[in-house]
């Protein structure tokens, strides 16, 4: 009788209902983008546990030390099945003159909001995008990370990140696969460097040969810089026939990892992760300029640029340039991308920008536009319009000029055609994928090898899974 007037008792009944909301409340943020404090600070009462031998992940080999934000962060990235909450990771810092490391619990959440995700074509993956972070009560000197898993040891090298102070744009493209329209590339790079683009970070998987040898022609002028983006490799095979193949079942070969990691690599004032078919122009001046003065002592932190599909005549995929001086637009709309200040960026989805290292900072749309030369254009059945951006803010005769002269300097006097066909095999697999509800990822590895002889990155250690 005590027990069940005790339970009655008002007192009792709001313990209850507080215990409950705070049960909901935890599980609710910590699957929200919210700060690693506030995360850490939840999960005291929940039922903490780490992440070992026989969990499904990988890590990128690089850890990297924000120092972005007032108390620098450690950014470890990876690609796992989905944690749940309260997983952490045990990590031991190591610092130049120091015997003893520093242990650390790391806790880890999804790029994206949820795991599994809820973009429907990418819900099916099992292997999904995480970062796990912590802020550093060590700082300065920092030698190497050594991820603890039970019977496993991973170790990562580290590399710092401060704010950016050069001015220009860092153009980060993720990950090329099995890309044949090298055209493409020519007036990405000439119209980039024409609206302030100073840097570029490919991250690099497969493409036709000929591609490839465009590619390594910027490389070699110190242009672009290619990042490896292999096979993910396997798990360790004690575990590795448990789960799913990770090239099979992680989305787009984990675009969300690569366009995050680009991020962080960015040393210039201005960012953007924008397609070889884009370039975001503005009405006037160029887009450095433009993008400058919208976010230099404002709250802007991000300009979105809407889609404008857009095709030319004769086509480019003729190796004739000509007519990129009067692009033909088309009333159809897409996915916009963005423009961003590399200094306060913290996550980046594709087509939007996640969060801000700075809360106060807000996405303004631009009065620009992207210029999109979507492959299929022509199929859209939409109507032509008029509109007044361009690719080249002036001389667009001198950029069609150098575009020319850069093949002629890369493939001689006939320059090779770009297949189309390839496309289409890929897109009836990314079809089937779709209808059968398996996961858009590197299962068309078969698809495309069958119709061409692709030049894939090897590279061996980009992706960790451990040493026993």
């Amino acid at each position: 009788m005590v027990i069940l007037k005790t339970f009655k008792s008002p007192l009792c009944i709001v313990s209850v209902i507080l215990f409950v909301f705070f049960i909901v409340l935890n599980d609710n943020l910590l699957n929200e983008n919210y700060s690693n404090s506030l995360k850490n600070m939840l999960q005291i009462g929940a039922s903490e546990r780490n992440v070992d031998d026989l969990f499904p992940i990988k890590f990128y080999h690089i850890a990297f030390v924000d120092y972005r934000t007032n108390t620098p962060r450690l950014r470890i990235f990876s690609l796992n099945g989905c944690l749940g909450n309260s997983r952490y990771l045990n990590v031991d810092i190591h610092q130049k003159g120091m015997r003893t490391p520093t242990r650390m619990k790391v806790y880890g959440h999804p790029m994206e909001t949820r795991c599994p995700s809820a973009y429907g074509p990418a819900t099916p993956c099992f292997f999904s995008s995480h970062t796990f972070e912590t802020y550093l009560t060590v700082t300065g000197g920092l030698t190497k990370v050594v991820i603890e898993l039970g019977l496993r040891q991973v170790e990562l090298s580290v590399q710092e990140i401060h704010k950016p102070v050069q001015k220009g744009i860092t153009m980060c493209v993720q990950p090329v696969y099995y890309y044949s329209q090298w055209q493409n590339i020519v007036l990405y790079i000439e119209a980039w460097r024409a609206q302030g683009a100073t840097r570029f970070i490919v991250f690099y998987h497969s493409s036709t040969k000929d591609t490839r040898k465009v590619l390594d022609y910027y490389q070699d002028l110190g242009v672009i810089e290619l990042r490896p983006w292999p096979s993910f490799g396997s798990l360790p095979n004690d575990i590795a026939d448990k789960y799913p193949s990770i090239d099979n079942s992680a989305y787009i070969f984990a675009q969300f990892l690569a366009l995050n990691l680009c991020i962080l690599e960015i040393q210039t004032t201005i960012g953007a992760a924008i397609d070889f078919d884009e370039i975001a122009v503005p009405l006037n001046g160029t887009t450095l300029d433009y993008a400058t003065k919208e976010m230099t002592g404002t709250n802007v932190g991000a300009l979105e640029f809407e889609n404008n599909y857009v095709s030319m005549n004769p086509p480019i995929y003729t190796s004739d340039f000509s007519g990129v001086s009067s692009p033909t637009f088309y009333s159809k709309v897409g996915p916009q991308k963005f423009i961003f200040d590399a200094s306060v960026i913290d996550f980046h989805y594709v087509h939007y920008v996640k969060s801000f290292i700075d809360k106060s900072k807000i996405t303004k749309i631009s009065d620009g536009a992207l210029l999109h030369l979507r492959f299929n254009v022509n199929s859209l059945k939409a109507n032509t319009i008029s509109k007044p951006f361009r690719f080249f803010p002036n001389n667009a005769s001198h950029h069609i000029e150098n575009m020319h002269e850069t093949v002629k300097s890369i493939f001689g006097k006939t320059p090779p055609p770009a297949s189309l066909k390839f496309l289409d095999t890929f897109n009836m697999c990314e079809k089937r994928s779709l209808n059968e509800g398996t996961c858009h990822s590197a299962t068309c590895k078969s698809d495309m090898d069958a119709v061409h002889e692709w030049v894939y990155d090897r590279t061996e250690g980009v992706f960790l899974a451990g040493e026993y």
